[in-house]
C-alpha cells in the first residue's frame, strides 16, 4: 500500500510554534496570578492595629516568599502562597517613662524598667481563592493551614 498522505515538515513546525506559543501564553497567566496573590496575601498578612486613642499598637509586615499555582480556571483560580511575618510592638520605653513620671509625681514608687520589644516572627500559609471579573483577579477567600 501506498501512503496518500504525509505531514510536511512546514506544518510539524508550524504545529510546534503553536504549542510553544500556547504553553508560553499559559506560563506568563499562572505567573500574573502568581504575582497578584502574593500582593494580596501580603496585604492581608500586612497589618496595623490601633488602640482607642488612635496610637499605634501593633504592626505586622509579610513578605510573600513562595507562590503557586494549584489550579487555574477561565474564571477562577486558587494559589497557595508561603511567606513570613514579623509582628512588632510600637516601642513603649518612651510611654511608659512618661506616664510612669506622671504617677511617680503623686505616689512616689516608680519602677523605670526599660521595656524590651522584640518582633515576633512567624511563617504563614494560605490558599488564596482568586475570582475573574472583567479581565481582573478579585479575592474571593483566603484560607489559612
Amino acid at each position: 500500500m501506498e501512503k496518500l498522505f504525509r505531514f510536511s515538515k512546514w506544518f510539524i513546525l508550524f504545529c510546534a510554534l503553536l504549542v510553544a506559543a500556547r504553553l508560553a501564553q499559559q506560563y506568563v497567566a499562572d505567573k500574573a496570578l502568581e504575582e497578584r496573590a502574593a500582593v494580596i496575601g501580603e496585604r492581608v498578612y500586612g497589618w496595623r492595629w490601633h488602640n482607642l486613642s488612635g496610637d499605634l499598637q501593633l504592626n505586622s509586615q509579610a513578605k510573600v516568599i513562595e507562590a503557586k499555582v494549584i489550579k487555574r480556571g477561565p474564571n477562577d483560580g486558587q494559589v497557595r502562597i508561603q511567606g513570613n511575618q514579623v509582628v512588632m510592638a510600637p516601642d513603649r520605653n518612651s510611654s511608659v517613662t512618661s506616664g510612669a513620671q506622671q504617677k511617680g509625681a503623686n505616689s512616689g514608687t516608680v519602677d523605670l524598667k526599660p521595656i524590651e520589644n522584640k518582633p515576633l516572627e512567624s511563617k504563614f500559609t494560605a490558599v488564596i481563592t482568586l475570582y475573574k471579573e472583567k479581565d481582573k483577579w478579585l479575592l474571593g477567600k483566603v484560607e489559612a493551614e
